[in-house]
Formats: structure tokens, C-alpha cells, sequence
């Protein structure tokens, strides 16, 4: 019974050493990876708004600690929302990322690093239960975003208008 137990572990190890990872390999369509950027847009910014809610309601920093973290975790993560191919007119779907995304790359990666940096400060004041630097730093958080928007992104600031 340990043998094949041993065998079977074994095998599962070759698999996964062997390249079994989906990392290089075709992932969703443009289509459906500007539809995951635009929901996941959408979650960051009500997630954002209630916070601010939060602190409007005289709550603690500690009590949004999920969400701030949950929002510098997907801060990390935004500039792999925007792969090539899918800006505007590269696919039937609507965005309103600006090409400048594609074409300053550089420029957009530091957007999107400042924007990480803010979010991962916002987390870390909320772990220390520092209210009244977590209410600063919305505010920063949101600086960051008005920054990236601006130059990144097409149409009225906010959600997009469906």
C-alpha cells in the first residue's frame, strides 16, 4: 500500500516538475481580459469608496484591514490586467485604456508602482490601527489614482458608463 502511495506521490511530483504550469501558456482572450480588468476596476473602486465610508462613520483603521489589504494585493497585480492587444479597437470589446498604456510602458509601470506603494501604506496603517493616518492616506491612495487616470485613461473619471 506505501508503494503505490510512494508511486502515485511520486508521479504527481514528475508532473508538476515537468512543467504542468499553466505559466506561458495562452490564458483568456482579450475580450474576457478587459472584462476582468474592468469588474476588477470596478470591486478596487467600491472597495476604496467604502472605506472612506468606514472612516466617514467614525470606525477604527483596524477595521478595514481586509480591504486595504485586499486592495494593495490587486494593486500588485494591475499592470498584468493590460497585456498587449487589448486596448482600444484591438478587440470588439469597449475599454477606455488609452494607448499611451502600450506606448509609454515605462511610465505606466510606475504609475502602477506608486499606486502599489500607496495601497501596501494604506494596509500597513490599518494593521497598526493608526486612524488618523489611514484617513490621510485615502486620500493619497486616491492621488495615485487620479494620476494613473489622467494619463491612462480615456473618458470621465469613475466607473465606465455603460
Amino acid at each position: 500500500m506505501i508503494s503505490k502511495s510512494l508511486i502515485v506521490l511520486c508521479g504527481a511530483f514528475v508532473f508538476i516538475a515537468t512543467g504542468s504550469s499553466q505559466e506561458g501558456t495562452p490564458g483568456v482572450s482579450g475580450v474576457d481580459a478587459i472584462a476582468a480588468r474592468q469588474a476588477s476596476l470596478d470591486m478596487s473602486s467600491i472597495t476604496f469608496r467604502s472605506m472612506g465610508d468606514a472612516m466617514k462613520a467614525g470606525r477604527e483603521a483596524k477595521s478595514e484591514g481586509y480591504p486595504a489589504a485586499a486592495l494593495a494585493k490587486w494593486a500588485r497585480a494591475l499592470p498584468r490586467m493590460f497585456p498587449a492587444g487589448t486596448g482600444q479597437g484591438e478587440t470588439s470589446a469597449d475599454t477606455q485604456a488609452r494607448p499611451e498604456i502600450w506606448r509609454d510602458r515605462a511610465g505606466f509601470e510606475q504609475a502602477a508602482a506608486n499606486y502599489a506603494d500607496q495601497t501596501a501604506r494604506l494596509a500597513a496603517l490599518a494593521a497598526a490601527d493608526d486612524t488618523a493616518g489611514f484617513t490621510k492616506q485615502l486620500d493619497v491612495v486616491n492621488q495615485a489614482c487620479a494620476i494613473c487616470h489622467g494619463r491612462y485613461k480615456a473618458g470621465e473619471q469613475g466607473p465606465p458608463r455603460k
